[in-house]
């Protein structure tokens, strides 16, 4: 029963960790935004190939050095999908700079922006979907 005031929904947890997610999604955000506005000077092309291989390359080179390490890191995103989303987002912004260079020199700016932009808000939704759930083992609570 309800005493005539309105009920609304619990507010909505946020775990300690997502707000490292997100600040890590904004950093690398300005980062692929900055290395596109520092080579609007070369052919697209070549650019478009040094960006791909700083996003396609570091990742994975992270991941081994932590392995290297041997640190207990929590479980990643699977790199494929990292990978084709990654491919797929520097074809988009080599398309979208050539398609805005007809109408305005600023094309290399609105790019960087939009890449980041994209990175620092569509990062941390996608980074959930994709995380890999823990699942739960009832041999290892019986041990």
């Amino acid at each position: 029963m309800s005493n005539g005031t309105p009920q609304t929904a619990p507010p909505k947890e946020r775990t300690p960790k997502e707000w490292p997610v997100r600040l890590g999604y904004i950093a690398v955000g300005l980062g692929i935004g900055g290395a596109w506005l520092l080579g609007r000077d070369v052919p697209p092309w070549e650019h478009a190939l040094r960006l791909l291989a700083i996003v396609v390359v570091v990742p994975p080179a992270v991941h081994l050095l932590r392995r290297r390490r041997a640190r207990a890191t929590p479980p990643h995103l699977p790199l494929r999908h990292l990978v084709a989303a990654k491919v797929l987002m520097v074809g988009a912004a080599l398309g979208l700079d050539a398609l805005l260079a007809l109408w305005t020199v600023w094309a290399p700016v609105a790019t960087a922006l939009t890449l980041t932009l994209i990175v620092a808000v569509g990062g941390p939704p996608l980074h959930r979907r994709l995380q890999p759930r823990p699942t739960a083992n009832p041999e290892s609570k019986a041990a």
